[in-house]
């Protein structure tokens, strides 16, 4: 958007709250340059070659090299300090959030493997990847820091992709281990559990090798993507995930939590500070003593756990791993969702860093996420790794990259030794949920910060279906773990519990949450367009996302090429053209003006083009009321 003639007159200043600019400045006001708007129509020949050209710069900046930029990150840079007092709240935050999450994995991955598999093979390769991922943010990170001369650059958090693992666990390793069991492969308990490392492991590299491929569009989707609808499904899973399901065992011991969820809310909403001490560090002292006086924690779980500690080896499984590479067809439904579901994420975050005015590049941190998985699969681990969500919320803590840093370098030791259990032993975790909580707090809240009140509704539809896998994943998981417990064994579940739910539709709830990640957008997207009456954008949306759903990646529980009778994929695919042939029927009646003209302010409040649009708007205003007067 180009800027008008020069004028004599110092351009006009408009006062807009800085929680709706976060992505402009961090101060109480904004000056704004008045910008033209090119009345021009494009044709649609236009839009197809704009977007050509736009891929083209995306593959040439792919391949070109600034070695000068490279360098930058290792210059000293008194305005970006190595470490500063909120790096120690962050890495609170960070630490146990992936800690959590691997003790959770380990939960999981106990219904089939040994401790030798898990402590000795799978583990230890986490380490590596999170060291690789941690310490490349930080790098990112000083290079932005040295580019654009600034001290306030947070480091974007790194982890494990939680979904991913456990759609790993209960989608390829359990069917793969009980195929085996129950086939007549002749294979025993021993090969069984080996094969489904091996299939898992394979699906991992997989996944890594498909992020790197998607880097070449991955900034080309985030700038052609409504911000409110690339945030929607990271808003979702803070909602769901790191919100609802972690206040889930707050409620389930209060005496124990109550007290660290008081002072995490009250340090970091209300500003409340504890002295010289981290907010997390009190919040977890207080919820330690608690749990051991009330006996949460209890010594025989810390007995037990001293026995796993002990040195594990690094493993290099590669030359099984490829021989088993042509076993993951089968799970090729819960590979490639996975996959795209970790870039989308990542492109996310970088959105959302972006809004915490950090603009970090696209494709080198999809980049990082594929080679952080990769060298996960190539080390023994079957978890895929991401940057995590929560930037501005590490950010608020007052984080730079010291905590990115000790995260990664504190996983050494823990993987290499076992000594991650003994640890979460220790801890009353729910001490640490509050921590939790307030990043999926802040991630929703800054997305709305930035939604223009006309579209919460699409906002609030976006967040649904994370709602329900998370619904599917974890309540009918639940029911399904104790109903084989007590069972016959091979008793199916599906067959003969879920045939015959009638409360609720149990056949929509596996539909909506099919593709949760991808399908918030979608939904989002259409909803936004249609509501600010633009048809063809919300016609486009719609036919893509019948694409999508024709080959089971929304709305789907598995992939494929979806034609069969008694698959949902198709008949997703006829309501998406059926509603793109409906807008395409209101563009031509608002051609007519037969229909309101399409909505001109823009769909995000922290954007420069909305502060125009609002600029413009108020000397508008201004300008009726002279006439009036």
């Amino acid at each position: 958007m180009a800027s008008s003639s020069p004028s004599s007159l110092s351009p006009p200043i408009i006062l807009v709250p800085a929680e709706s600019l976060t992505g402009i400045n961090s101060g109480p006001a904004v000056s704004v340059k008045r910008l033209s708007e090119s009345n021009k129509n494009f044709s649609a020949q236009e839009v197809f070659y704009s977007n050509v050209n736009a891929l083209r710069r995306e593959v040439k900046a792919l391949f070109t090299f600034h070695p000068a930029e490279w360098i930058s990150a290792f210059r000293r840079n008194p305005k970006f300090p190595l470490f500063v007092f909120g790096d120690i709240d962050g890495f609170v935050a960070l630490f146990m959030n992936n800690l959590a999450t691997l003790l959770a994995v380990i939960l999981g991955l106990r219904i089939v493997f040994e401790n030798d598999i898990i402590y000795g093979k799978i583990i230890p390769g986490v380490s590596l990847s999170m060291l690789w991922g941690n310490l490349y943010y930080v790098y990112m990170a000083r290079k932005l820091a040295y580019k654009e001369n600034r001290g306030d650059v947070c480091t974007m958090p790194y982890g494990i992709n939680t979904p991913g693992a456990f759609a790993f666990i209960f989608s390829i390793i359990l069917p793969t281990y009980f195929g085996c069991i129950n086939g007549q492969s002749g294979r025993n308990k021993r090969e069984c559990e080996e094969l489904a490392w091996y299939v898992a492991l394979a699906s991992n590299f997989t996944t890594g090798i498909i992020l790197l491929l998607l880097c070449v569009v991955g900034e080309f989707i985030r700038k052609n993507t409504p911000g409110v609808a690339l945030l929607s499904s990271i808003s979702g899973i803070g909602f769901t995930y790191l919100a609802l399901n972690e206040y889930l065992p707050v409620a389930a011991a209060p005496i124990v939590s109550f007290l660290p969820f008081a002072i995490v809310m009250l340090g970091y909403f209300s500003g409340v500070r504890f002295g010289p001490v981290p907010v997390a560090f009190v919040a977890l002292v207080v919820g330690t003593i608690l749990g051991w006086s009330t006996s949460l924690n209890k010594a025989v779980d810390v007995r037990n756990a001293a026995l796993i500690v002990k040195p594990y080896p690094l493993v290099f499984p590669i030359q099984a791993m490829f021989s088993h590479i042509n076993e993951i067809t089968p799970y090729l439904s819960t590979t490639i969702p996975t996959a795209i579901s970790i870039a989308i994420g990542t492109i996310q975050c970088v959105e959302s860093a972006k809004r915490a005015g950090d603009f970090y590049p696209t494709r080198e941190a999809m980049f990082a996420d594929g080679i952080g998985t990769l060298i996960a699969s190539l080390f023994g681990s079957i978890l895929g790794m991401t940057t995590f969500i929560g930037h501005p919320a590490f950010k608020k803590m007052g984080a730079k990259q010291a905590y990115s840093i000790a995260n990664g370098i504190a996983f050494l030791p823990l993987c290499f030794f076992g000594i991650n259990a003994l640890l979460l032993s220790i801890i009353a975790i729910v001490s640490v949920n509050p921590i939790i909580i307030f990043i999926g707090l802040v991630i929703c809240a800054d997305t709305l910060a930035i939604t223009p009140k006309r579209h919460y509704p699409a906002f609030l539809l976006g967040l649904m279906p994370i709602v329900a896998d998370w619904a599917k994943g974890t309540i009918i998981s639940g029911v399904s773990d104790a109903y084989t417990s007590f069972v016959i064994n091979q008793t199916e579940f599906n067959r003969n519990v879920t045939a015959h739910i009638s409360g609720f539709s149990y056949s929509g709830l596996l539909n909506f949450s099919g593709g949760s990640l991808l399908q918030c957008i979608f939904i989002t997207a259409i909803f936004m367009y249609m509501i600010d009456r633009k048809f063809i954008r919300a016609a486009i949306w719609s036919l893509l996302a019948a694409v999508f759903a024709f080959f089971g990646l929304i709305n789907a529980p598995g992939v494929g090429v979806l034609t069969k009778k008694n698959d949902d994929g198709w008949r997703f695919t006829v309501g998406y053209i059926m509603m793109a042939a409906l807008f395409v029927c209101f563009e031509f009646a608002q051609r007519q003006h037969w229909v309101k003209h399409p909505e001109t302010e823009p769909d995000d409040l922290s954007s420069i083009e909305w502060a125009e649009w609002n600029r413009e708007k108020l000397l508008e205003d201004e300008n009726n009321n002279e006439e009036n007067v």
